[in-house]
C-alpha cells in the first residue's frame, strides 16, 4: 500500500509537469548554474589548506558540544574579523542557520515580517518559530512600514529577507530596511548567502550600503556559495552567539563540519579579503551585462552574478537542449519560482570569459528559434 501510494504521488507530480530529477555534469564544458561565485571549490590553495585539515581526521565525530569542536572557532574568529562583528557561529548548512537561528529567536507571541521570495530555509525557520508571521510583497518598503504601522502592538518584532535573492540577483533595500528596523524598535534578519564574496568589496551586502553591524542587525551567511566549501554561518554581537549556542537545536543536534572543512574555509576568506577575485568576478559581471543585454535575455544590468532569462514554460525545454551543446544551466519553475515566472537561472562567476557568455547566448538563440 505504501509503495503505492507513492507512486500515485510521482505520477501527480510528473502529470503536472513538476517532477525533478537529479542530473550530472558529465560531459559540461560550462556550468552556468553554480554558484561557486569566485571558483574557490577548485582553487589550489584552498584544496591544499583541505587536505592539511584532514590530519585532524575525516569527520569531526561529533557535534560541537561534545567531540566535534575541533578548529572551528578559528573559522569563527576569521568570520568576525571578516565581518566586521563581534562573534560568529558556524552551523553544518545554510539552511540550518536559517532554521536554527529564526526558530530560536523568535517566539510564539512575537511578529516576524518576511519578504514574499525569501528562500524556503528562512520560510521553514518562520514556520518553527510559531511566531506570527506577515508576508510583505517582494521589496515593498511602503508596505512593511503599513504592516509596522498596523501592528506596534508587538514588543518584539523581526524583519526578515534575503539580502541578494537567488532566483532573480536582485537586492534587498538594506539600507531603508535599517532604518525601518530603527524605527520601529525591530531587528534586521539579512541572510546574506548571495551577497557574501560578492557585494562590498566581498563582505557582503551590508558593506556594499556603508553600514557598519550594530546591535539589531544579524547577519546569516553559507560557506557553500562564493566561500567554495560547504556549511553556514551567523554573526552579530556576543550575546546572540552565546544565546545560540544554548538554544538553537539545528546547531546543538547537529554533527559539526568535517575540520577540512573548516581549513578550507578559512583560506576561502582568506583570498577573498585580498580583494582580486571579487574585482575579477565584478568585471566579468560588466561584460556579461553588455553581452545579455544586446541579445535581448536581460532588460536591465546587474551588480550580482544572477541573471534570470525568462522563457516561461519554454525554460526547461531549453535547459535540457543546452546540454547538447556542453552548458549546464538549470531551468527553475514553480513552485521555486510563481508560474508564468518560469525561467532559466544563469550564474556566473570570476572564471567565466567573454566567450562563453557569447556562446550561451547564441547556443540558446538557436535553440529558441529552431
Amino acid at each position: 500500500m505504501f509503495r503505492k501510494n507513492l507512486k500515485k504521488e510521482l505520477d501527480l507530480i510528473k502529470h503536472q509537469n513538476l517532477y525533478r530529477k537529479l542530473r550530472g555534469e558529465v560531459g559540461i564544458e560550462l556550468n552556468f548554474s553554480t554558484n561557486d561565485y569566485l571558483g574557490l571549490s577548485k582553487n589550489k590553495e584552498v584544496i591544499n589548506a583541505y587536505d592539511d585539515g584532514l590530519k585532524y581526521g575525516a569527520g569531526a565525530t561529533g557535534s560541537r558540544l561534545t567531540s566535534g569542536n575541533v578548529n572551528h572557532e578559528k573559522l569563527e574568529e576569521t568570520i568576525s574579523k571578516f565581518k566586521e562583528t563581534e562573534k560568529s557561529l558556524v552551523y553544518s548548512s545554510g539552511y540550518g542557520a536559517n532554521l536554527g537561528v529564526i526558530s530560536s529567536l523568535c517566539k510564539k507571541g512575537d511578529l516576524i515580517l518576511s519578504d514574499e521570495l525569501n528562500h524556503a530555509s528562512i520560510v521553514d525557520g518562520i514556520r518553527l518559530s510559531r511566531a506570527d508571521k506577515k508576508i510583505y510583497p517582494h521589496n515593498n518598503i511602503s508596505n512593511l512600514i503599513e504592516i509596522l504601522e498596523e501592528n506596534r502592538n508587538y514588543e518584539n518584532k523581526f524583519i526578515v529577507t534575503d539580502a541578494v535573492f537567488s532566483m532573480d540577483g536582485d537586492i534587498a533595500q538594506v539600507d531603508k530596511l535599517k532604518k525601518i528596523a530603527d524605527e520601529y524598535n525591530a531587528v534586521l534578519i539579512l541572510d546574506d548567502a548571495h551577497g557574501t564574496g560578492v557585494l562590498g568589496g566581498g563582505k557582503g551586502t551590508l558593506h556594499h550600503f556603508k553600514i557598519k553591524p550594530t546591535d539589531n542587525i544579524i547577519q546569516i551567511g553559507t560557506l557553500s556559495k562564493a566561500v567554495g566549501t560547504v556549511g553556514g554561518f551567523v554573526t552579530g554581537i556576543e550575546e546572540l552567539i552565546d544565546y545560540l549556542i544554548n538554544t538553537s537545536r539545528s546547531f546543538i543536534y547537529s554533527t559539526a563540519l568535517p575540520p577540512a572543512v573548516i581549513s578550507a574555509s578559512i583560506k576561502s576568506f582568506e583570498l577573498i579579503k585580498s580583494g582580486e577575485l571579487t574585482d575579477k568576478l565584478s568585471k566579468n559581471i560588466d561584460i556579461a551585462n553588455k553581452i545579455f543585454k544586446s541579445s535581448g535575455f536581460i532588460l536591465e544590468e546587474k551588480i550580482t552574478p544572477i541573471y534570470p532569462f525568462l522563457f516561461g514554460e519554454k525554460s526547461i525545454k531549453i535547459s535540457e537542449e543546452l546540454l547538447n551543446y556542453k552548458i549546464f544551466c538549470v531551468g527553475i519553475r514553480y513552485p521555486t519560482v510563481k508560474k508564468g515566472s518560469e525561467r532559466i537561472r544563469v550564474s556566473i562567476t570570476a572564471e567565466n570569459k567573454k566567450e562563453d557568455f557569447e556562446y550561451l547566448c547564441e547556443s540558446i538563440s538557436k535553440i529558441n528559434n529552431g
